[in-house]
């Protein structure tokens, strides 16, 4: 809930407060956000829990609730933006979708029926914003950033070249891989958020199929808690989808013990989104602990390969422009950092100017590895997981730029984390190939 209040903030609440007042309130949430981050990484919580499947329903159906209110807040207040009200469709949708939660409260409710209910109250939240609510650049303009450069690869025309929309001027901010996962939806003439919704449901699908069949029902709760957020749902125009789904696969792989085909997936992850690039020094790692040197340089070349698979047709013609347009854009800010929700970064800019905490952030993160290589640590998938969470927990508290959604990205390795700290995920059996 605090996400989804920051957020709105940020998107024009008349009661937003001045930028110190609003700093300051944060300061309490980002403590509790720290301890309960504690809690969940600490070996000794790693097989206890005070939360039962029902309560995890509850909750999550409580989320839907919740997001009905948002949904309505959405439409009235972007109304400008050509946000409308489809009482209809709404009515339908989110009166299945509390009727089905309603039956996932009963004792004998089975794993595939609340993972049915929560994928179709996910999806259907989402086709509902689809036709309610129209990209507008004015409103959020990621997407349609996307969407400008794919149809600039379809006119064979360079995507990262600066594009003038009326009074705005956008200079492509992401990495090549982001913009061609999305190709395929811009060459169809589709909405880009079928596309986002297509990868957020394959990751949930990833999570819930690498479960144990005893575990189901759990791990379906689970998902029913992310997919469910309000602050997810509400923010139905995100373009990290593709990103998470890469990840999960990243880490169901890994968990299978196909380390060279995570290798691979992991470097096509780094193409897409610059938080891969905090992770992958920590999968390497992995495989030096579990191996040697040499299986830690083979991994890093298949990752290199992946990576270049998405980002070798653009080297050559706009490699400065992406090193300027994803990275070195974001120094060029004002005395603090733009930090909305819970960060440290804006406390930060009090001792360094924004350009520098780049730097900072270098050092915390060779700080964190170090760490990790001197006292033994990524020797399994359950370690690795938990210090690539905390590097990247680090990495976007101390960012020069922190957006609200940054931290569902954090989310999707924390469900991963959980289900294998918890034994819920099925382990092979090792045989020669599993271990190549």
């Amino acid at each position: 809930m605090l996400l989804v209040i920051v957020n709105m903030v940020g998107d024009g609440w008349t009661g937003r407060p001045t930028e110190l007042v609003h700093q300051l309130l944060l300061l309490p949430a980002t403590g509790a956000f720290l301890w309960c981050l504690y809690a969940l990484l600490s070996p000794a919580q790693t097989h206890s829990t005070q939360w039962t499947t029902r309560r995890a329903l509850l909750v999550a159906l409580m989320f839907e609730l919740i997001f009905i209110a948002l949904y309505i807040y959405e439409c009235r207040h972007f109304a400008a933006f050509g946000y409308r009200d489809r009482l209809i469709p709404a009515t339908a949708i989110f009166g299945i979708a509390v009727v089905l939660f309603g039956f996932t409260l009963r004792a004998r409710a089975t794993a595939a029926f609340v993972f049915g209910a929560t994928l179709f109250a996910s999806a259907g939240g989402l086709l509902l914003s689809i036709i309610s609510f129209p990209l507008n650049y004015l409103r959020s303009d990621m997407l349609p950033v996307i969407f400008w450069a794919d149809r600039s690869l379809l006119l064979h025309a360079d995507p990262y070249t600066t594009l003038h929309v009326a009074n705005r001027i956008y200079d492509f901010p992401y990495l090549p891989g982001m913009m061609l996962v999305f190709y395929p939806f811009a060459a169809m003439g589709i909405d880009l958020r079928f596309g986002s919704m297509a990868y957020l449901l394959a990751m949930a699908l990833l999570i819930f199929w690498a479960a144990r069949r005893d575990r189901r029902l759990v791990v379906a709760a689970l998902l029913a808690l992310f997919l469910l957020c309000p602050f997810l749902q509400y923010r139905h125009e995100l373009y990290l989808q593709p990103h998470w789904f890469t990840l999960v696969l990243v880490f169901v792989l890994m968990q299978r013990r196909h380390f060279a085909w995570a290798a691979l997936v992991f470097g096509v992850s780094m193409a897409i989104y610059q938080f891969s690039w905090i992770l992958f020094p920590f999968f390497l790692l992995n495989g030096f602990r579990r191996r040697s040197w040499v299986e830690a340089v083979k991994l890093a070349l298949l990752g290199a390969l992946g990576a270049l698979l998405l980002t070798g047709p653009f080297l050559r013609s706009a490699s400065h422009r992406i090193a300027s347009n994803t990275v070195g854009q974001w120094g060029h800010l004002s005395q603090h950092a733009q930090a909305e929700p819970i960060n440290l970064s804006f406390w930060a800019t009090y001792l360094i100017a924004p350009d520098k905490l780049l730097r900072l952030q270098a050092a915390l993160m060779v700080g964190i590895f170090f760490y990790c290589c001197a006292r033994g640590r990524c020797a399994d998938l359950t370690s690795t997981l938990r210090w690539m969470i905390v590097a990247l927990t680090t990495f976007v508290l101390f960012n020069v730029l922190v957006d609200g959604y940054f931290f569902l990205m954090l989310l999707v390795p924390m469900m991963v984390y959980t289900c294998v700290a918890g034994g819920w995920w099925a382990e092979p059996q090792r045989t020669p190939s599993a271990a190549a």
